[in-house]
């Protein structure tokens, strides 16, 4: 199964604390990749960094999530923020659109829309959910 249910308060927590510690790590990362010579591959660890984000909700929630489309759900129905989820469902587009380009290369037009994806929709993104996260504390 994709999602499990998490019954125990100090597991949750446990489960959150993990995965709060990957989205850092992987938005740390996007930002890092944006003054190199392969910008567009921040949007790529950028998904990973917004997906770990919304599993560190849901385990506050009491979910396990093992799966994109399932956060997605999770955001959406659990949460009851369906922006939260569409924003995660764009840029799992947008990853997957920037995966199977035919042409990668450096230039100002990669670089700028790395970090207009960076700044205008993931760094937004967490901070909606800390919000939502501190709001449950």
């Amino acid at each position: 199964a994709s999602v499990s249910r998490i019954q125990e308060k100090r597991t949750m927590q446990s489960i959150s604390e993990q995965h709060k510690n990957n989205s850092d790590y992987f938005l740390e990362c996007a930002k890092n990749l944006l003054d190199t010579s392969t910008p567009l591959a921040a949007i790529l660890i950028a998904h990973f960094a917004m997906e770990h984000k919304g599993n560190q909700l849901l385990a506050l929630h009491g979910y396990k999530v093992e799966s994109h489309i399932c956060t997605q759900i999770g955001l959406s129905r659990i949460v009851g923020r369906k922006e939260l989820a569409k924003k995660l469902s764009g840029i799992f587009t947008l990853r997957q659109s920037v995966g199977y380009r035919m042409t990668l290369k450096q230039s100002k037009e990669s670089r700028s829309e790395a970090e207009k994806t960076i700044n205008e929709t993931v760094i937004p993104y967490f901070e909606e959910i800390d919000k939502l996260v501190e709001e449950m504390r």
